[in-house]
């Protein structure tokens, strides 16, 4: 728990090569006691059967991490990011603060959750996000604060802007840039002087972020985003709640995770060694 909060981390779950990963951090602040439960929420095909059989072992092995199903009566999407709303049905507990974490989050900074979470309990935003590297709009700011070089190609306040989505040159430079911060324990040469506000109502990438569970207890009915089986979760997250809510969200500049890959990248970064990198810097984190 944080400030009297329960913490609970939610992961659309598709991929056990990626989630294997994420698991170490998420083991990691569940052990300093940030982060009470991690959800797998279902959201794989029939076929996937050994990406299914991963997760039910690994809610055996540790009781705090939980299986979470898609709701009974609701429509099965084909394009799965359309079925992840579903899963703020579970999300009702104003008690509870819910981190979310795409299935291909490799990196979470030793501060990310702690910092989310307090931003969430007593911030003044829809959600909060923290700095994500491979994200168009957080690559924007970091370039504007010369984080990242210009010579690597402008990238503009736009979540799916050519260069900062769907370019997989620029996400390796990224992601080595990010690995060579881990490697020397400079990551916070990467946070922002302030955060980062979001224009209201525009959509963001929503590869991580923390909100209340008060937020979604308030909906009629509870947890379910309307209408659901229209709307994508990413756009109700930062398109509809920040203009309900009269709110915007936020990018808590202080707080930073790595987002693998985007499907228009995939390719690319198929053909390196970065995963297994990040898998590296994550297996030693609980021995």
């Amino acid at each position: 728990m944080i400030d009297g909060k329960m913490v609970v981390a939610w992961v659309p779950y598709g991929r056990a090569n990626t989630v294997s990963i994420l698991l170490e951090y998420l083991q990691r602040d569940h052990d300093r006691g940030l982060l009470d439960e991690a959800w797998l929420c279902l959201n794989t095909d029939p076929d996937q059967t050994e990406d299914l059989a991963w997760a039910y072992r690994i809610v055996k092995e540790r009781p705090w991490a939980k299986l979470r199903s898609r709701p009974q009566g609701v429509i099965h999407h084909p394009r799965k990011q359309r079925n992840t709303g579903y899963f703020c049905r579970y999300m009702t507990d104003p008690d509870t603060i819910y981190l979310r974490f795409d299935d291909d989050i490799v990196y979470v900074h030793e501060d990310a959750i702690a910092r989310l979470v307090l931003h969430a309990i007593h911030g003044e935003q829809a959600c909060a996000f923290p700095i994500i590297i491979n994200n168009a709009i957080c690559s924007h700011f970091l370039q504007r604060d010369g984080r990242i070089p210009l010579e690597w190609g402008e990238v503009r306040l736009y979540c799916m802007d050519r260069k900062g989505w769907s370019s997989g040159k620029f996400a390796v430079q990224l992601h080595e840039l990010l690995l060579s911060h881990i490697d020397n324990g400079t990551v916070d040469s990467l946070y922002g002087h302030t955060d980062w506000q979001l224009p209201m109502g525009e959509q963001f990438s929503v590869s991580c972020f923390a909100s209340r569970g008060s937020m979604y207890a308030a909906l009629d009915p509870p947890g379910v985003i309307q209408p659901d089986q229209i709307i994508e979760e990413e756009s109700w997250h930062t398109e509809i709640a920040p203009r309900t809510l009269g709110v915007p969200n936020k990018i808590i500049s202080n707080a930073v995770v790595s987002h693998y890959s985007f499907f228009t990248q995939h390719p690319f970064l198929s053909g390196t060694d970065i995963l297994e990198r990040y898998r590296m810097h994550a297996k030693g984190l609980n021995a």
